[in-house]
């Protein structure tokens, strides 16, 4: 799946870290915390995104992406709080823990499946433009072809070992596909 080549897997980490950034400072500014300034929403996103693109290598479940927004979520309250200088309100209260277990199950819902929607919008890219097309873009963003197989020469070999060494190579993607 070409959803953890690492120029797409940099833009989904930088969704993700976008997304739990915007929602917990949203509710900051909601339970009467001070709006975030440019400088802490971009550090904040700074922070989250290197972790993000380390779980980024692959699609990832409802589970493991809600688990990763709750955590964002838990470190951001905390950052946030501090930051406005409310250290009293630093152990949420039931409502502040009800809003954050929401927000998070709704922002890890919305996460998975943009996920699930971009994968499919690559694979429909793949199918549309033939992969020799959408791998040759891609190949800029980092490796994604495996080394090249060359077929062997049958020069000076009996006809019976001709025959096998051409039968053999049944497993993989077909030769065709990465000969350019």
């Amino acid at each position: 799946m070409h959803i953890g080549q690492p120029l797409i897997r940099g833009l989904r980490s930088l969704v993700f870290a976008v997304a739990c950034v915007s929602v917990t400072a949203a509710l900051h500014f909601t339970a009467g915390g001070a709006l975030l300034s440019f400088g802490t929403f971009a550090a904040a996103v700074a922070v989250l995104a290197p972790p993000a693109y380390c779980l980024g290598d692959r699609q990832r479940g409802i589970g493991v992406i809600a688990a990763a927004c709750a955590l964002a979520q838990s470190g951001l309250h905390v950052w946030f709080i501090f930051a406005s200088g409310h250290a009293h309100h630093l152990v949420p209260g039931p409502t502040m823990l009800l809003a954050h277990t929401l927000a998070m199950a709704v922002t890890a819902l919305w996460l998975a499946r943009g996920d699930a929607a971009l994968a499919a919008f690559l694979e429909l890219l793949i199918l549309a433009f033939g992969p020799g097309l959408w791998l040759r873009l891609l190949e800029a963003a980092g490796p994604v072809l495996p080394p090249r197989r060359t077929a062997p020469s049958l020069d000076g070999i009996r006809p019976q070992l001709a025959l096998l060494a051409t039968a053999a190579p049944r497993r993989g993607p077909p030769m065709a596909i990465f000969s350019r």
